[in-house]
C-alpha cells in the first residue's frame, strides 16, 4: 500500500496547538452555559423582584449567545457526536424562551405593557428564524422534527396571543366598551386554539402524504428495474409522475403554509441530492442510484410511520 504524503507542515511545533484554538466555540459556549445556570440560581434564590427580572433577562441573552457561538462547532461534528448532544442546542432554546416567558410573567401586574410587548417578541423571534434546524444528518433527525417544530410553533402562538391579549387589555378605552375589549380577547384565545389544533393536524397530514407517496415512488423504481424491456416507456413516466408528487411534498414546510418561514421536511441541499439520485435511478434502472434512493425512502417512511393519521 502506498503510504499518504505527509502534509506540509505536520511536523511543525504549532500543530498541537491547532486542534486547541478549534475548541474555542464548545468551551464559550460551556462557559456561558454554566454562567446563565448560575444566574438563573441567583434569580430563582432572590427576593428582589427587580433582580429576578433583570437576572432572567441577561441568563436568556447569555444563553442565545452561547448557543449562537457553539452551533457551528456543534453542528460541523460527527454522528456519534450528534447522537450524543443532539438535545443541546433545543434545550438551551427553550430554556431561554422559558426565561423570557418568566421575565414577562414577572412584569404582568405591574406593568402588562412590558410583558405583552416580551410575549410578542418571542413570537416574532420565532417565525424571524428562531433556532435553526441542522441539515446534518437530515435523514436522521427527520424523525423527530416533525414534533419539535409543532411543539415549538404551539408555543410561540400562545407567548404571542397572551402578548396580545396583555396589550388590547391595556388600550386606553372608554367603560362602556369594555364588552367589546373582552370578545376581542376571547377571540384571539379562540384562535390561539383552533391554530394549534391545524398545527397537529397538518403534521399528521403531512406525515401521510410522505409516507404513501414515498413508498409509491419505491414501487415504481421497483417495477422499472424489474420491468419488460416493451413496458419500458410507461413504468419511467409512472415513476416521473411518482417522483413529482413527492418532490412537490417534501417542498412543504412542516407545521406552517407559509414559505418565507418554517421548518423544512428536507434541507434544500439533501432534497437536491435525492432528485439527482431519483433522476438517475429513472435513466438507469437498477443502478447503484437505485439502491441509494430506495434506502433513503425507507427512511424516510420509518420517520413518519409514527404520525401516520389517514383519517386527519
Amino acid at each position: 500500500m502506498t503510504p499518504e504524503p505527509v502534509p506540509r507542515g505536520a511536523h511543525s511545533p504549532l500543530r498541537p496547538l491547532l486542534p486547541l484554538w478549534t475548541l474555542w466555540r464548545p468551551l464559550a459556549g460551556a462557559v456561558g452555559t454554566g454562567t446563565v445556570l448560575a444566574l438563573t440560581a441567583v434569580a430563582l434564590n432572590t427576593t428582589s423582584l427587580p433582580l429576578f427580572r433583570g437576572l432572567a433577562a441577561l441568563s436568556a441573552l447569555l444563553l442565545l449567545g452561547s448557543y449562537w457561538v457553539a452551533a457551528p462547532w456543534f453542528i460541523a461534528r460527527s454522528e456519534t457526536w450528534h447522537r450524543v448532544i443532539t438535545f443541546v442546542p433545543m434545550t438551551a432554546y427553550v430554556t431561554a424562551v422559558g426565561l423570557v416567558v418568566a421575565a414577562a410573567l414577572s412584569f404582568l401586574p405591574d406593568d402588562p405593557v412590558t410583558a405583552g410587548s416580551a410575549l410578542l417578541m418571542i413570537w416574532i423571534f420565532h417565525i424571524g428564524g428562531g433556532i435553526r434546524q441542522p441539515t446534518s444528518f437530515a435523514y436522521e433527525r427527520l424523525r423527530g422534527r416533525p414534533t419539535w417544530a409543532a411543539a415549538l410553533q404551539v408555543a410561540a402562538m400562545c407567548c404571542g396571543t397572551v402578548g396580545a391579549v396583555c396589550l388590547i387589555r391595556t388600550l386606553p378605552v372608554p367603560g362602556r366598551y369594555a364588552p367589546a375589549v373582552f370578545a376581542a380577547c376571547l377571540s384571539v384565545v379562540i384562535g390561539l386554539v383552533v391554530s394549534s389544533k391545524k398545527v397537529f393536524e397538518r403534521v399528521r397530514k403531512l406525515a401521510t402524504q410522505l409516507d404513501d407517496r414515498a413508498e409509491n415512488l419505491e414501487r415504481c423504481l421497483t417495477r422499472l428495474s424489474r420491468g419488460a424491456a416493451a413496458d419500458h416507456n410507461q413504468l419511467r413516466n409512472a415513476t416521473e409522475d411518482a417522483w413529482d408528487d413527492l418532490h412537490r411534498t417534501l417542498r412543504n414546510k412542516v407545521e406552517t403554509g407559509f414559505h418565507l418561514y418554517g421548518t423544512f421536511v428536507l434541507p434544500p441541499t439533501r432534497l437536491r441530492r435525492l432528485e439527482a439520485l431519483v433522476t438517475e435511478a429513472i435513466a438507469n434502472p437498477g443502478a447503484p442510484a437505485y439502491r441509494e434512493v430506495t434506502e433513503r425512502l425507507t427512511v424516510i417512511r420509518a420517520a413518519c410511520a409514527p404520525k401516520i393519521d389517514t383519517v386527519a
